[in-house]
């Protein structure tokens, strides 16, 4: 599969893209994604769990989750992804909340289907963010943040349904609680032992509860969400590295620059080059 080479220049944007069946390796996103299927099938591959995705069909890819799509010989898909960082819903009321499935749905399956009610208005929001884009109407940003808003909206409900009606087995609210707390203030110093006591939980306990629902410790998870915010910064500002460190988190240089690279595999001054927009 081919898919053009994105740059994320705000903290969300809409995208329009196509594929054929060219081969196409595993990739990772640093920043969250909703993928909307339009025109054909495709199917999106996420570790070793494979799903048919067909037109109406939306995918919820977590950050830092492995993922592949291709589409069937001779049979291009057309599809619209949704991609976003942290830092786009921090300034709405609650907005942190409505990241909370995109970190804490393990166990939940990525697809949702064309026919529910969820889908269709996710498909339609997201359709007329594109139609706003591509014809440059007054406000198109505007409205575009407007349609995306909806979108997580949906993507909420869709989870809270499908938890309750297919019995999933919910994480411990603690765990949940501190995922929250920990996206809305992973840009301050914080002491992971405090967290745990402050959701009451003890040490032993809250670390394997947060691997289990996350797929990581609680530092690889929120060194994650600093080098999300990080990368935002160095596509979409001219900060200074010092700068841009303190603002995601980081409380030295050296440990920005150790962090980032591992994660990304460039250096931070790298990364801006080779997807700056300043």
């Amino acid at each position: 599969m081919y898919v053009e080479h994105l740059h994320l220049q705000r903290s969300f944007a809409f995208c329009r893209v196509w594929g054929s069946d060219e081969e196409h390796d595993l990739h990772v996103h640093d920043c969250l994604e909703i993928g909307i299927v339009l025109k054909n099938e495709l199917e999106y591959r996420f570790n070793d769990h494979t799903y048919l995705g067909r037109p109406g069909d939306v995918f919820l890819c977590r950050p830092f989750e492995p993922h592949w799509s291709f589409s069937k010989p001779d049979k291009p898909f057309e599809c619209i992804l949704v991609l976003f960082t942290p830092s786009a819903v921090h300034k709405i009321p609650d907005g942190n909340q409505l990241l909370k499935p995109f970190y804490t749905a393990q166990g939940l399956q990525p697809l949702i289907p064309a026919h529910t009610i969820y889908a269709k208005a996710i498909r339609k929001a997201a359709t007329l963010a594109m139609e706003a884009q591509e014809q440059m109407t007054d406000t198109w940003t505007t409205h575009q943040f407007m349609y995306f808003i909806d979108i997580l909206l949906q993507v909420n409900q869709f989870v809270k349904e499908t938890s309750s009606t297919n019995n999933l087995k919910l994480p411990p609210s603690e765990i949940v609680e501190a995922v929250g707390y920990m996206l809305d203030h992973y840009h301050e110093p914080l002491d992971i032992e405090k967290l745990s006591w402050k959701v009451g939980l003890g040490r032993t306990m809250f670390f394997k509860e947060f691997r289990m629902l996350t797929g990581l410790t609680p530092n690889e998870f929120l060194n994650r969400l600093r080098i999300q915010s990080a990368s935002d910064l160095l596509r979409s500002t001219n900060k200074s590295m010092i700068d841009l460190a303190f603002a995601s988190g980081f409380q030295s240089l050296s440990a920005f620059n150790k962090q980032f690279k591992r994660y990304t595999g460039l250096s931070p001054r790298e990364y801006r080059k080779k997807n700056g927009n300043m």
